[in-house]
């Protein structure tokens, strides 16, 4: 007599590709006063200025709130709460990179020694997570985060620029 066993797979929310149609689960749409709230995950300056050009525009008369999330890697030896670079380095850098959007942009900067945990720390579950990898047909660092992320719960939009 076989046994047969049923796999069982949660589901997972698919990553949003902005610029082609596809379906996606609902992501944090109220966040208490009734704005949309969107998390933007910085990657560098260049794609993380694209990714908020974008929400910015998709976002226009939605009364969005916009966070910018970066994850400041600390190595083990040293402790969280000093870290070789001042995160108030990072914290101007986010700031700069900011500055040309129409949306208030809040800032956090997240010391953690892994990126995932660092960005579980400050996305809520469920959220509208936003950012921009470059368009290359091996996996990047963002896509392989943007998988992470959907099958976490959340709904993630990615440009490819």
């Amino acid at each position: 007599m076989a046994l047969i066993q049923k796999a069982t797979s949660r589901p997972s929310q698919p990553v949003l590709r902005l610029g082609t149609l596809a379906s996606h689960g609902p992501g944090e749409w109220d966040s208490g006063s009734g704005d949309l709230r969107v998390f933007v995950i910085y990657s560098s300056a260049e794609l993380t200025r694209s990714a908020l050009g974008a929400v910015a525009a998709l976002t226009q008369n939605l009364s969005a709130r916009v966070a910018l999330v970066a994850v400041q890697i600390v190595p083990f030896p040293l402790p969280l709460d000093r870290p070789a670079v001042p995160s108030s380095f990072l914290e101007q850098e986010l700031k700069a990179v900011a500055r040309g959007i129409e949306l208030p942009v809040e800032v956090h900067v997240v010391m953690a020694r892994d990126p995932e945990v660092g960005i579980e720390r400050v996305i809520s579950p469920g959220s509208l997570v936003v950012f921009a990898t470059k368009r290359r047909w091996w996996p990047t660092p963002q896509k392989k985060l943007a998988r992470w992320l959907a099958r976490a719960g959340h709904s993630v939009a990615l440009l490819e620029v």
